[in-house]
This record gives structure tokens, sequence and C-alpha cells, in this order.
């Protein structure tokens, strides 16, 4: 069938008139080779055809000679524009001109694509990577499994756009969870950089993404005053297992969220009364030993002994706790009704998990306790002392530090 060639456009594709039976195909004659093709049904592609020099051998003088004609499929229009149309068949036509065939090529380029989810990336991303250098593996693991996946999870993961990940990013800042869209933009980032590293992407669609709404926080939190300590005191009481023992413990040590969420009971030591913290799993990289205080410790030895070796789980001990914003919007909740006992129009100031921790070095500091001490207690990483730390330093003035900012938050609680 003679294929008649036109200069293509958007207007004159869109007029075409499907052919009442069989295809109708035009060719563009500004990239020779493309044409678009239209069915009965009215459906629009592209595609190109093409012969490769040297299929057909070599003439007596040495010339190349064609070989059959092959055609590949680019898409369907609009999705595809004429543009991007001569854009891909100028690429596989320059292929051609090499007397090379692009169809293995391609083939092999789509089966990469289509075998490289987000999904399958992101599983090979934790165990490569994020396992190996990032004690807090599991929160990346977590957030990319709530707020990508989901949506991304099929798709190719070079098809992903910058459009895609902004939609992510837009509906938590709409649900007043701009927290959770920063972390889903930064390890998004860290993604996309692997799986570039490794060539799997050729870009990295959050690379330079501006998102003013999502600024870094530089508020380093506050101390909660003592008529909040005791209302969210109470409302960790309230709470019951899980979430309450473990946020006592949280406001007793100053620990992180997450050491004390991701514990184990063979990281507890029943002899010292300590728990010690690997280094695998602590922001500095370093072991870390909390020594536990009497109220620490009475709490700890409540805790019901699970199948699995997780403190802290909804699932037998299997599996970490989870579930935090839900947990600190009920401890809100139960904070505030606290407050309201004694004043009606009492309000609760916004405060985050992470300030239990600020309220206990700033009470600590009240106690007495050195600047040392205090940064011994809360495994705060200095540049420079990895080498030398002994996780055991200052464990007498730790254990007295904590014993009596212990004996403090009860009788401020009680």
């Amino acid at each position: 069938m003679a294929i008649h060639r036109r200069r293509l456009t958007e207007p004159t594709i869109k007029r075409l008139r499907p052919p009442k039976a069989g295809r109708l195909e035009v060719g563009d004659d500004i990239v020779p080779g493309l044409v678009v093709r239209v069915t009965p049904s009215g459906l629009r592609s592209f595609s190109v055809i093409y012969k490769v020099p040297g299929e057909g051998g070599v003439s007596p003088t040495g010339r190349l000679l064609a070989g059959r004609q092959h055609r590949i499929t680019l898409g369907q229009h609009p999705a595809l524009s004429i543009a991007k149309a001569r854009e891909e068949a100028r690429k596989i036509l320059e292929v051609v001109s090499e007397g090379r065939d692009p169809r293995p090529e391609r083939r092999q380029q789509n089966l990469i694509r289509h075998t490289n989810t987000v999904e399958a990336v992101t599983r090979r991303f934790i165990e490569q990577d994020a396992k190996r250098t990032v004690a807090s593996w599991r929160n990346i693991q977590r957030c990319l499994a709530l707020h990508v996946l989901p949506g991304l999870g099929d798709r190719p993961i070079r098809d992903v756009r910058r459009a895609d990940v902004h939609s992510i990013l837009d509906a938590l800042v709409a649900e007043e969870r701009v927290g959770a869209a920063r972390e889903t933009r930064k390890h998004l980032h860290r993604l996309f950089e692997f799986a570039l590293d490794r060539e799997i992407v050729t870009d990295n669609p959050v690379h330079g993404m501006k998102r003013r709404d999502l600024a870094p926080n530089d508020d380093a939190g506050r101390a909660l005053d003592d008529a909040e300590l005791c209302a969210v005191w109470a409302g960790t009481v309230a709470l019951g297992y899980p979430m309450g023992p473990m946020l006592q413990l949280l406001i007793l040590t100053g620990q992180r969220r997450g050491e004390w969420a991701n514990s184990t009971r063979s990281e507890i030591s029943f002899d010292l009364r300590t728990l010690e913290i690997p280094a695998a799993r602590h922001k500095s990289g370093r072991d870390h030993v909390v020594p536990l205080s009497g109220p620490a410790w009475e709490i700890v030895e409540a805790l019901p002994v699970l199948e699995g070796d997780c403190l802290f789980s909804t699932r037998a001990g299997h599996v970490p706790v989870s579930g935090f914003s839900k947990a600190k919007r009920q401890l809100d909740e139960l904070a505030l009704a606290t407050l309201r006992r004694d004043e009606p129009d009492a309000t609760l100031p916004r405060y985050r998990i992470h300030d239990l921790r600020v309220t206990c070095e700033t009470r600590l500091a009240d106690l007495g306790a050195t600047r040392e001490v205090r940064d011994a207690i809360l495994g705060h990483a200095k540049p420079g002392l990895q080498r030398t730390y002994n996780k055991h330093d200052y464990m007498d003035e730790k254990r007295a530090a904590l014993a009596d900012y212990a004996e403090h938050v009860l009788g401020v609680v009680s």
C-alpha cells in the first residue's frame, strides 16, 4: 500500500478521516520514515518504517544492500505529539544509518523499563543502600511504602516525572502533614540518586524541586512546662500499651523515638538494667547504652512478653510499633482533656514527640547535669569522637542524673 507523504502537524493529524476499512497511513515529509496510522475506529498512532543497510548483503561493488522492511511503533496520538514523534524517529533512523537494527536494543530497554518498577527499585534500594548506610532504614522503608508505593509502585521508575512527585507532596500538605511530605521528598531524592547511579533512570525528578511550603524546620523544639508535662503523662497512662509506656520511656530517658520504638527484649540487660542500642540503628553510628532509672525499669518490667523480640508491637512482637501520627493525635486529645479539668478554656500549645527529648535535656541541665553527661545520655554524636568513644563512659554519672530526673518527673506528674 502506497504511503502518501505530507507535512504533518497537530491540526492535520486531527483532521485525518478514519478509513471505512483497513488502515490509512500518511508519511511525514520532514522526517522520512515517520508515519501516522489511522484505524477505522479513529485510533491514531506513530511508527517508523526503515530498512537496515547491510541486512540484504553486499553488492559486487561493495555497496550495502538493504534488507526487508521493519516497523517500530512509537506511541499513540495525541499522548505522543508530532514533535516528540519526530525526535524519537530521528534517534531510530540515526541508529539505522550506522547499519544497526534498533529493535533488539529497544526490546532490552523496554524489558529493563518494565522490570524496574518503583516498587522493585525501592526493594533493591533498601537492601543495597539504606540497610547498609542508615541506622533508621526502617523509617525510610515505611515512608516510601505508605506514601509512594500505593500510587507509583507498579509504574516503571523511568516514567516517573516531577509532576508525579509534586502530586504526592501536594496531597500530604493538603492533609497538613508537612513533616511527612518533607521526609517523603528526602527519601525519594535518595531513591532516585541510587537509581541514577546504576543507570536505571536517566535523571532525578526530585533534584532542584522548589517547594517553599516544605522549607526546613529550623525550630530546635521546646521544653514542656510542668502543666503540659503532667497532662501528657496522664495521656500516656490512658493510651495504654504499646504507645503509652513507650512514650513514658521517651520522657524518662530522653532518647529518640525510633530508639525505643524499634527496641527489642534482647537489647535489655536485666542484670545491669540498661538498654543497649546497637550501632546499626543509632544515629551516631556507635553502640549506645541507656541506664534505666527505677521508674523506667518498672515500666520495662511491666511490658508484656511477646512471641517476637520487639518490646513495643501490635503484631505479637514480630514487627515494631507504628502509627505514631494517630497516637500523637490521641495523646493530644487526652492531654487537653486533662488540662481542661481544672481550666475549661485551657489550650495545649503545639509540641512534637521530639520535644519530650528537649524537655529531658532542659531539665537535666536545670538539675545540674553537665554538658558532657547530657550528651552521653542523649547519645549526641560529636565529630572526631567515634574512635575513642566508650559506650560505658559516664555510666555512673548518667545513671545518677537520670535517677534524679525521673524523681523530678514523677514529682511533677503525681
